[in-house]
């Protein structure tokens, strides 16, 4: 009985040492096993933040070339077949540095070649110099940067009178750029213009009426005051 109790007793600690191993086992399968899950969100969170910021770098970029800073101006090539480039034929074309031309062809065989142009300027005019033309729909740009005048023609319509100028100017809206001007162009109401006109109506007809009076005498109601 001894024995056996002692063997019985002995078989408690035992069973309770073999019953905390296997725990501590799990424990450690289950620790292995956040580690894992841990190392997975930590990467998988990585690679869309790795992401994003590849997205944004390329459309920063893409929104810096394509932005050109300066305004566009059109230039219409031929309109409606007639030789001339509209406008800049019959009169300058005044746009600020940094304004960028856009030629668009509305008929067909012409060119852009470039005749005179500030020193420092880089225009080039159309791919391909006189002998290359373009028909219908082809457009063309150029961002004018350096002051001054730019003069260009169509190559096979030139002795046409198919010519064009522009005038890169600090200011191009003061005036200066030829051609006639409305009154109101002036920065002045055109009614000014008529109280003006009006005013020097007002003092011819002051002389010509003093003038009268000299030349011819007193009033008839003067003279019949003296006669009475």
């Amino acid at each position: 009985m001894k024995r056996r109790d002692f063997l019985r007793a002995a078989s408690v600690p035992a069973a309770a040492a073999t019953a905390s191993a296997a725990a501590g086992t799990g424990a450690a399968q289950e620790t292995e096993g956040g580690t894992d899950t841990g190392t997975a969100t930590g990467t998988s969170t990585g690679t869309p933040m790795g992401t994003g910021t590849s997205t944004g770098t390329g459309t920063g970029t893409s929104g810096g070339s394509g932005g050109g800073g300066g305004p566009t101006v059109t230039v219409t090539v031929g309109p409606g077949g007639s030789l001339v480039f509209e406008p800049g034929t019959s009169e300058p074309l005044q746009i600020a540095p940094g304004t960028t031309v856009k030629f668009v062809w509305d008929s067909d065989n012409h060119n852009i070649v470039v005749s005179s142009q500030p020193e420092g300027a880089n225009w080039q005019g159309t791919p391909g110099g006189e002998a290359k033309l373009y028909n219908t729909g082809y457009t063309y740009t150029h961002t004018f940067e350096t002051l001054g005048t730019y003069e260009y023609y169509c190559a096979p319509h030139q002795s046409a009178g198919m010519v064009g100028t522009i005038e890169v100017v600090e200011n191009p809206n003061a005036g200066g750029g030829g051609g006639k001007k409305e009154l109101h162009s002036f920065g002045v109401p055109i009614h000014a213009h008529w109280v003006g006109a009006a005013t020097i109506l007002a003092i011819l007809v002051t002389v010509i009426f003093t003038f009268y009076v000299l030349k011819y005498g007193e009033s008839p109601h003067t003279g019949t005051g003296r006669n009475g």
